[in-house]
């Protein structure tokens, strides 16, 4: 028997610089027959536990613990699973210590299942160590006699190298031995070898612990295993058989007294009835009848009904909920439910490609809501199954190679040029081995590169799952430990993978932005509800003029300039078209997206086969979507759906073994069918060919009606739109600024902050938008709400001094942000007046003599320009560009964004940035940037003009230029040569 106690991993965060796969590995290349696991947490206990079992080696699940011992000084005790019992006691007294505070003592253990646990003093730097340096052994033997009332209770003593303490643990060991207290040899493992020493001090000072390596013992894997009879007896009495029971899903609790499919059953036909209007269909009911079926035989009647609860609870709530997303908008069940808002038989989803009968695995509805509401219906949830039923999902956040670097040079105190210098040359190389030889003579480069790489991946700190969580039938602490998550919910300490391979049900609840974008566009429509939302007409004109020019800024899935530019081409004309566009833009579907495109405009092309022609046709005799590959498998080779879909994932996934099986039963099924064997085998190649392109259709007709309700809101409501869209960007000034342009562009004026109509969103008026105050720099939330507040219960400020002598709580530098911003323009004061009195507003004296001394003089444009720039990120007021369009129009120019390639154009313009260079005959020239109100673009100004222009150049400036536009080789983006310009006073 090898092996030893007190093993540690990377779940040890800033602790251990071991790989738990690693360490599992070099247990197995020493021959080990046991290895332990005593992290200070349970976060690598599932896939250690796994992993040893699978390389034969048995694992021993144990956890150190902490606490204040009683000369106030911490001590360990590591405490060990005997069985499937002890382990369910040490899920519980893992959640216990994880939600409280470091202990003091171990009398909590009182309160706690134990019987099934072992436990293990650590002599090294415990109280019976400190005790016994000092000769104090009536107090150890005090110590002994409490500790021993704990079940299985042993001393651990370490097998160290450091001569200092080798006597001592000999020591320790034979005085309990006198006095019959067990003991057992244990090895704190830290690091995979010695070599390693210096990453573990590194990790250690990344973490907060001022260290080196003499404080320490050896803690390398790279040791012999000290065996006793006792540690073998120890590790025989170890048996532990875990996560081979089926987790039970949870039942949904309000049935009013029928059985699970019963409620479900009658749920779904009161639903599929107001989704008809009452009207009979029988292809309906079939349909609903066939998905009844198999959601019964597969056991999934409550999980249907647990997810129907909380989406009728977010509807209640007026919280708005996604029409669908992924494979779930495929059921008939879940669009009668109302869990989903898309008919799957009206636009030919198959409910095989969510739930497949003949693929047993747990079903997938993951649920949108508005990214502020989403917590909401997680507590809802929490409330209906209880607080140990439900849970957050943990994820770990790593040490990634950049970063690496840089909090390694923090700690070794490298200087950040030389850091940069060491970024550079680490991401220039191919190699890092040869990296590493290259610097083997330069030992501090040399051990700073190896730590990095000895860093990369392991986990830094814990966090929280995006969207996930976990609802359990049984108290979750019975099968995962947990700590606490947000809102006062639980979370896990096992990561997603490790929940799902263990059988618990995760369900993804996302916090989408859009949807609280379009929940405030509705609430602001008059008499306009969600309902009204989920009944536009498809077909709407407005829309797909938007959608056709592709004016698709603030919509979700389709701001994207590339996603733009295939609208533009395709010229979308029905719901299908957007649908296909969302399916084919993506990696690898790309490359068809210019075939679908002259397709639709009129390509001749041909089907294989004429079986092919009412599956492919709406796609132009491309495939799309995964669901007309299975579509393909049932009508040529007489599939199931089912089996059809064990193609599509087959073929998705690229499974040889897979595929070649299925390749045979598809040519079989075939020729039966009455093909002939070449066609048949030709049809398949064909599935083959496009396989990497297959897209979700369930998913893309989800998403795309997401994308066409936003594209109707801004077709019909484009002022309270933008404004919405607009407030997702406060504190981003170069986002905002791009779309007040585009605002102003389509008609919808932005004004600066005013101080009696800004809030704390942009607000809608007659006249235009008004910016929120907090948009200005140095004024936060706190003091926008507190102005808004005052404003509100004593209504609007009717002069400078009202407003100074109610808002006192607003400090000098928040007064001076208000003042640049120009929200106190209102008053009529000059800026230098406001600022000349801002310091002394609440001196009585000050403000008397400033009601009797006017002083209107004002700073210089420039000044007041760029103040404005410091505290709103751009220029409202003191802009070149006021009054442009008049301007434009005058002058018979255009804006930048209008140029095409190779013209020539008028227009009006400032230089953003000029930069001489000399030619090859030495001659100069100027390059740089223009740019006008709303776009940036590169300028050129050649030799022979610039000889002419030089003089006349200058910022801060509007110039008429006349240029010629062309097409930059390197960037492929429009630049201009220019010709002449013209100051403009």
């Amino acid at each position: 028997m090898k092996g030893f106690l007190y093993g540690q991993t990377e779940f040890n965060m800033l602790m251990n610089t071991i790989h738990l796969n690693d360490y599992i590995e070099a247990a197995k290349n020493n021959g080990f027959s046991f290895l332990s696991i005593t992290d200070r947490n349970l976060y690598g206990c599932y896939k250690f536990y796994k992993t040893c079992i699978e390389n034969n080696i048995k694992p021993i699940i144990g956890m150190e613990i902490n606490y204040i011992d009683e000369d106030n000084k911490e001590s360990s005790l590591l405490v060990y699973a005997l069985n499937n019992k002890g382990y369910q006691e040490l899920l519980k007294l893992s959640t216990y210590l994880n939600n409280n505070d470091i202990p003091n003592g171990l009398s909590f253990l009182n309160d706690l299942e134990i019987n099934n646990l072992a436990f293990i003093t650590v002599y090294n730097n415990s109280i019976i160590e400190r005790y016994y340096f000092s000769k104090a052994y009536q107090d150890i033997e005090r110590i002994f006699k409490d500790l021993s009332m704990l079940p299985n209770y042993y001393l651990g003593y370490s097998f160290t190298n450091r001569l200092d303490r080798l006597s001592s643990n000999q020591g320790i060991k034979d005085y309990c031995e006198k006095i019959m207290i067990k003991t057992l040899p244990i090895h704190q493992c830290c690091y995979l070898n010695n070599k390693d020493t210096i990453c573990y001090e590194a990790l250690m000072k990344i973490g907060g612990k001022n260290i080196s390596f003499t404080d320490f013992d050896d803690y390398s894997f790279d040791i012999n295993p000290l065996m006793t009879n006792e540690l073998e007896r120890f590790i025989n009495s170890i048996n532990l058989n875990l996560f081979n029971e089926k987790l039970a899903l949870p039942k949904y609790p309000k049935t009013k007294g029928a059985t699970s499919l019963e409620y479900l059953k009658a749920l779904c036909y009161k639903g599929l009835e107001k989704r008809l209007h009452g009207r009979k269909d029988n292809h309906y009911y079939e349909r609903l009848n066939y998905e009844l079926a198999i959601i019964h035989r597969m056991g999934f009647d409550d999980y249907f009904l647990i997810v129907w609860d909380f989406i009728l609870y977010a509807k209640k709530k007026n919280i708005l909920v996604g029409p669908g997303r992924g494979s779930a908008a495929g059921s008939l069940v879940a669009y009668c439910l109302g869990i989903t808002d898309i008919d799957p038989i009206k636009y030919d989803l198959l409910f095989e490609r969510f739930l497949n009968p003949e693929r047993i695995s747990m079903p997938d509805i993951d649920t949108d809501f508005p990214d502020d509401k989403r917590d909401e219906v997680i507590k809802y949830v929490q409330s209906v199954y209880g607080s140990k039923h439900v849970s957050y999902i943990s994820a770990y956040n790593t040490f990634l190679f950049k970063s690496s670097i840089r909090d390694l040079g923090r700690v070794m105190k490298v200087e950040g040029n030389r850091l940069d210098e060491i970024i550079r040359l680490v991401e220039k190389t191919t190699d890092y081995e040869q990296l590493l030889e290259q610097f083997k003579e330069r030992e501090d480069i040399y051990n700073f590169l190896y730590i990095v790489k000895r860093l990369e991946n392991l986990p830094r700190h814990i966090s929280t799952h995006a969207a996930g969580i976990i609802i359990s039938d049984n108290e979750l602490d019975d099968i995962i430990p947990l700590q606490p998550g947000l809102n006062g919910l639980y979370q896990s300490q096992y990561e997603a993978v490790d929940l799902e391979n263990i059988g618990l049900l995760k369900m993804d609840f996302l916090g989408i932005r859009n949807l609280s974008i379009i929940n405030d566009v509705i609430s602001q429509i008059p008499n306009f509800t969600v309902n009204n939302l989920r009944n536009i007409p498809m077909d709407d004109y407005k829309t797909f003029e938007l959608l056709k020019r592709a004016d698709t800024l603030g919509i979700f899935q389709l701001e994207s300039e590339g996603i733009r530019k295939v609208l533009i081409n395709l010229k979308p004309e029905n719901f299908d078209d957007l649908v296909a566009v969302l399916a084919l833009y993506r990696p690898g579907p790309m490359d068809n997206i210019d075939e679908f495109i002259a397709r639709r405009h009129g390509k001749k092309f041909s089907y294989l086969h004429p079986v092919l022609e009412p599956i492919l046709k709406g796609t132009y005799g491309i495939i799309v979507y995964q669901e007309q590959i299975m579509k393909i498998g049932e009508a040529v080779a007489g599939f199931t759906l089912g089996q059809a879909d064990l193609l599509r994932r087959a073929v998705s996934k690229k499974n040889e073994n897979k595929l070649l099986a299925l390749k045979k039963d598809f040519i079989n099924g075939a020729i039966m069918r009455g093909f002939s064997y070449q066609m048949a085998d030709q049809i398949y190649e064909y599935i083959l060919k496009f396989a990497n392109y297959g897209f979700n259709k369930s998913h893309s007709v989800a998403y795309g009606m997401l994308s066409y309700q936003m594209t109707y809101l801004k077709a019909h409501y484009f002022p309270i739109f933008m404004s919405k869209i607009m407030n997702n960007v406060i504190g981003s000034s170069k986002t905002m600024l791009s779309y007040i342009r585009y605002a102003k562009l389509n008609g919808l004026v932005t004004f600066k902050p005013n101080i009696n109509i800004s809030s704390t969103i942009f607000e809608i008026t007659k006249v235009g938008l008004f910016m929120p105050l907090q948009a200005i720099h140095s004024i936060g939330i706190t003091i926008a709400n507190q102005i808004v507040e005052e404003r509100n219960n004593n209504g609007i400020f009717t002069d400078y001094n009202d407003f100074r002598n109610r808002c006192r709580f607003i400090n000098v530098n928040a007064m001076e942000a208000l003042i640049y911003a120009g929200a106190l323009d209102i008053f009529g004061k000059s800026k230098k007046q406001m600022i000349d009195s801002k310091e002394s507003y609440n001196d009585i004296f000050a403000r008397h003599l400033e009601d009797t001394i006017e002083d209107n003089s004002e700073y210089e444009f420039v000044y007041l320009q760029k103040k404005e720039y410091e505290y709103l990120g751009f220029n409202i007021t003191y802009n070149l560009f006021v009054d442009i369009d008049k301007k434009l129009r005058y002058f018979k120019a255009i804006p930048l964004i209008k140029m095409v390639d190779k013209n020539n154009y008028r227009s009006i313009v400032c230089f953003d940035y000029c930069k001489e260079i000399t030619t090859k005959k030495n001659q100069l020239m100027l390059v740089g940037t223009i740019r006008d109100e709303n776009t940036n673009m590169d300028f050129v100004i050649f030799p022979n003009d610039y000889i002419r222009l030089k003089e006349k150049i200058s910022h801060n400036n509007l110039f008429l230029v006349d240029v010629n536009c062309e097409m930059d080789a390197k960037t492929n983006k429009p630049k201009v040569v220019i010709k002449d310009l013209t100051l403009l006073k």
